[in-house]
């Protein structure tokens, strides 16, 4: 491939994972994100999975995943309603689909997910509160 078609391809697989993230809670279909890059739907997938390994759908399903990810690690959200926003009918289907992303189902995933080795140690806090009332 000649550099200036892949220079194109870069700048239209760009275009469309910008889209993506910004309408990530909308129905994303082949034909919308086709457009945007301005290629018929048939090429368009082609095209992108070629470049980048993986079907668009299986891109927005993993980009919800990883959102729903840091939902749980981050916010008191329900697992219903993040299942939800991350394209979900009901909390089983999405309790499979994250465990298989993820290798925990997500209530325990919010417990010890890797995010849980970077939360401070609750005795650390004390600590810290207390050392800073000190120095007041």
């Amino acid at each position: 491939m000649k550099a200036a078609n892949w220079t194109n391809y870069e700048n239209r697989l760009s275009r469309v994972t910008a889209y993506i993230y910004e309408h990530l809670d909308e129905n994303l279909d082949l034909q919308t994100l086709a457009d945007v890059a301005a290629m018929s739907p048939f090429h368009w997938h082609r095209v992108y999975h070629a470049i980048r390994g993986e079907t668009i759908v299986g891109a927005v399903k993993r980009l919800r995943l990883q959102r729903a990810a840091v939902d749980l690690a981050q916010s008191p959200m329900r697992v219903e309603d993040i299942a939800v926003r991350a394209g979900y009918s009901g909390a089983r289907a999405f309790s499979r689909a994250f465990g298989e992303a993820y290798g925990l189902p997500p209530a325990e995933y919010r417990e010890r997910g890797s995010h849980a080795d970077f939360r401070p140690d609750a005795r650390f806090l004390r600590a810290a509160v207390g050392a800073s009332k000190s120095d007041a």
